[in-house]
């Protein structure tokens, strides 16, 4: 009999813990925050920071409100050819929902090449993961480039 009964209000305080939980979720902030973008005349070059990369851009969400202040500068990845500079942005509400964003501002190329800090310069990405070509069939290969691959798999190793 004394086992029904701890069974029974077992049963009962599980149901209201399911049930206030699923209330907490319900209540619970899902929605990510928005940037909102105006027109720049930022040309990046060696002396841009990140807060002249900012200008321009503001952050919002529907609990938090304003969340400018909280936009962070992830990379700038630089395309030499197209002379423009891509760069990422994030901001995070204080529910931890999470909102990235990506811009692309020209780019003086030559500046950068002259003044930067060749330490900050991140590179296309193309050129820090480099493709292996593998359209080539086994047997067609010159050694140059059977060396050239082993060197590469050895070097990821």
């Amino acid at each position: 009999m004394r086992g029904n009964i701890f069974g029974i209000l077992f049963s009962i305080l599980s149901g209201v813990l399911i049930f206030l939980i699923v209330v907490a979720y319900g209540r619970s902030d899902r929605i990510e925050p928005e940037f909102r973008f105006s027109a720049t005349d930022t040309i990046y070059d060696s002396a841009t920071t990140d807060n002249d990369l900012k200008v321009g851009i503001n952050a919002y969400d529907a609990k938090d409100g304003d969340l400018t202040s909280r936009i962070v500068v992830e990379k700038v990845v630089l395309n030499r050819e197209k002379e423009t500079a891509v760069v990422y942005y994030a901001v995070a509400d204080y529910s931890g929902n999470v909102t990235k964003q990506s811009r692309v501002f020209p780019a003086d190329i030559a500046d950068i090449d002259k003044n930067a800090d060749p330490s900050e310069i991140i590179e296309e990405e193309e050129e820090l993961f480099p493709v292996l070509n593998l359209s080539q069939e086994e047997g067609e290969g010159s050694e140059e480039s059977e060396t050239e691959s082993s060197a590469s798999q050895e070097a990821s190793n």
